[in-house]
């Protein structure tokens, strides 16, 4: 362009010094410098285009899963393929968190229980998420399975089915008296001692009370004994900037008992929970919860009764179940969590549990942004009321594909 240029220049000042009586060959001078500058103006945008298509063709655009059905409904597929190999030097009888129902000192069967390799797939989740194009109406849904299923671990099991209307929610998700959102990672599947990831079918109405607050209302399944649904509530806050949130839960729910001509109490529960990001490399999480009556929603209290039967009258059990967690980011690649969680009970049956805890720390490795290697070391104890006690000591290595 610079050749052009000078090429222009010199033969426009030779016609200028020989011709100014000249009109005819002034106004050729004239008309020649505009062609010039029209040149020039097309040489530039050739050159911005030219950057423009090398940029686009450089940037690495995420793809996304999408399709459209017959009827016009939009449809998004998700999961991952999941391998988990772990080494338990002693446990319970499951490969993954089962802090509950480790093996006990002098308990006959403990040796199944100890130096033993597992290794599984059905973690494996796959997942579609619908929205319809309706007038006037958001309507959505959700289909999630893994392969957890059954007795022996290896079916096709539903771990999210359900249909949005608007704010209505109708099937099966996550109990609304649960905080996954506040929960530290863990690597085991089970999610950590103290939290829980119960999925129960629900009617539940969402509603904002403004851009960083959300409330959820729901009846939930509760126990098969009972007869009334559970009436569960959450409230959801942000934090500005992005810096986390914190929940409130509340639990209400009939404690029916059938061998007792239907005895009822009323059960209840509360819980806390935060997640905060005090600079970019550190996230903290906490839950906490106090449940009387109640042996489902939470982890590790599926084995345990929710009452003490004095002759024809009850007692509810209550317990404190608490997980703290810490999460450092070392690299964009690498993080670790460093977590603790505890079940407390308050009077308990002679056989049942009195206290359960468990500690973790975990490295996860993101080489690429679909693979993730991880490893965790997983130390707990067991007590029961009887004062007997186990120990959970395992090993646990992952390696995941998202899709």
């Amino acid at each position: 362009m610079k050749f052009y240029n000078v090429a222009f220049m010199l033969l426009g000042s030779t016609v200028i010094s020989t011709a100014y009586a000249d009109q005819t060959v002034t106004t050729e001078i004239e008309k020649l410098k505009s062609e010039i500058a029209e040149l020039r103006q097309m040489l530039l945008i050739q050159q911005i285009s030219e950057t423009h298509r090398e940029t686009k063709q450089d940037q690495k655009l995420p793809t996304v899963n999408k399709w459209q059905s017959k009827s016009g409904a939009e449809i998004s597929l998700y999961g991952f393929i999941r391998g988990d190999v772990a080494y338990q030097f002693e446990g319970a009888k499951g490969m993954f968190n089962s802090i509950n129902s480790v093996a006990l000192e002098g308990d006959p069967n403990k040796k199944s229980t100890e130096d033993r390799l597992d290794s599984t797939l059905t973690t494996t989740r796959i997942g579609l998420d619908f929205k319809a194009p309706i007038q006037n109406a958001d309507i959505g849904g959700k289909v999630e399975l893994d392969f957890r299923g059954g007795s022996d671990k290896d079916t096709v099991r539903l771990r999210h089915v359900y249909m949005t209307y608007n704010n209505w929610l109708i099937g099966q998700t996550t109990s609304t008296f649960l905080s996954t959102e506040t929960s530290p990672e863990m690597l085991d599947f089970n999610t950590p001692l103290g939290g829980g990831t119960t999925r129960t079918p629900m009617v539940r109405y969402t509603d904002k009370l403004n851009n960083n607050t959300q409330y959820f209302v729901a009846l939930e399944k509760g126990n098969d004994e009972n007869r009334l649904p559970a009436a569960t509530a959450k409230l959801s806050h942000k934090f500005a900037e992005g810096a986390g949130l914190v929940t409130a839960r509340g639990l209400l729910q009939e404690v029916r008992v059938r061998d007792l001509d239907d005895e009822t109490e009323l059960g209840w529960g509360i819980g806390l929970g935060v997640n905060y990001k005090p600079v970019n490399q550190l996230i903290l999480n906490a839950n906490y919860s106090h449940v009387s009556g109640d042996n489902k929603f939470l982890l590790a209290t599926s084995d345990n009764k929710r009452y003490i039967q004095h002759g024809n009258n009850i007692e509810l059990i209550d317990f404190d179940a608490f997980t703290l967690g810490a999460t450092y980011k070392f690299a964009p690649q690498i993080r670790s969590t460093l977590g603790y969680g505890s079940v407390i009970y308050d009077g308990n049956n002679a056989n049942g549990n009195d206290h359960l805890q468990q500690g973790w720390l975990n490295v996860m490795y993101n080489p690429v942004k679909p693979i993730t290697f991880g490893m965790e070391y997983v130390y707990g104890k067991r007590e029961t009321v009887e004062g007997k006690t186990g120990n959970d000591n395992r090993i646990e290595i992952m390696a995941k594909y998202d899709f």
